[in-house]
């Protein structure tokens, strides 16, 4: 099982590391850290893992980031997690700081991530998906999530769409540059003329919880009470519609096995199909992140969004491809 680098370490001035402020905010009394590890750290979200800070002395993890983005989280901890019998981290609380940002405190669920290329993590994490998807149904509070089907995707093809029209003119750019980018475009138009069949492809599947971003940095295996569990963290993608994004890296015929006695009606060419769909669903999230890289000024900057527009656009492609041989 392939583990994360190792992190960074502090030592120094502790107590008045705003991870720690907030920690103490919710948890009055509790230990001093032994020492806090930086797991990622940017201006708009940062993640610490505050060692020996939590109930018997394990580790917590601290996750700031947008207020948005963790009132979601917030939800689904709070409201929805508790109601899908599925692992997920222990949620310890929520303290926003300031209009911006808010503070969530988590479980530490370790460092061994799952893989999308052994058998046995595809096949566990097509169970853990399917038992999410058949019973979330169930929970009330998942359908206040933001609407997490056709319609969020087709809203990043044409915001992505925007954003590289707006971009052709910046002189950093080369002519093969350009000519990728308006392949890329092409794409794109022949996409939204068609939506109306990608959302006719969405269909076999109930509208229930997607989590959204369901890859290998987001989902962790750990020794469970009966043998090797999955655990998903980083929810801020989380919506309620037909989980398409979430099939993309996963067992299907698991998934089918364990889905059909609920839903008798769901064939597995309708999994394998919108397994497909969710792989255009990605590349069009993945390239409407990427996208405002290209307002870069120079050759040297550019080269790194370029070099990952080649990449989405060679797998939006290919899935578009794939779903028109299943359809």
């Amino acid at each position: 099982m392939t583990r994360k680098p190792p992190a960074a370490l502090l030592w120094e001035n502790l107590t008045g590391h705003p991870a720690v402020a907030a920690w103490r905010q919710i948890t009055q009394g509790s230990p001093d850290p032994e020492h806090i590890e930086v797991l990622r750290h940017g201006k708009k979200a940062a993640t610490y893992r505050l060692v020996g800070a939590g109930p018997d002395g394990a580790p917590i993890i601290a996750q700031r980031s947008n207020v948005a983005k963790a009132r979601i989280e917030r939800l689904l901890y709070e409201q929805i997690l508790p109601h899908v019998p599925v692992a997920s981290p222990r949620y310890y609380g929520f303290r926003e700081e300031g209009p911006e940002f808010a503070w969530l405190f988590l479980e530490d669920v370790g460092d061994e991530r799952y893989s999308a290329t052994d058998q046995a993590d595809l096949a566990l994490a097509g169970r853990w998906v399917g038992l999410m998807h058949t019973t979330a149904v169930q929970v009330a509070a998942a359908q206040g999530l933001p609407d997490g089907g056709p319609r969020r995707y087709l809203d990043h093809l044409r915001t992505a769409s925007g954003t590289i029209h707006a971009n052709l003119a910046n002189p950093a750019l080369t002519a093969a540059d350009i000519t990728t980018l308006r392949l890329l475009l092409s794409e794109f138009d022949g996409l939204d003329r068609g939506w109306t069949n990608i959302e006719g492809a969405c269909t076999g599947i109930p509208a229930t919880l997607a989590h959204g971003d369901f890859q290998r940095k987001n989902a962790y295996i750990r020794n469970g009470a009966s043998g090797p569990e999955l655990v998903a963290i980083d929810w801020e993608t989380a919506g309620w519609g037909v989980p398409a994004v979430d099939l993309t890296k996963i067992d299907l015929g698991t998934y089918w096995s364990v889905v059909h006695p609920c839903w008798p009606d769901v064939r597995l060419e309708d999994v394998q199909r919108l397994a497909a769909v969710g792989r255009i669903f990605l590349q069009l999230a993945a390239i409407r992140w990427v996208s405002p890289e290209l307002a870069y000024d120079s050759g040297l900057y550019l080269s790194r969004p370029m070099s990952w527009l080649r990449v989405f656009h060679t797998r939006l492609a290919e899935a578009v491809i794939e779903l028109r041989g299943l359809a």
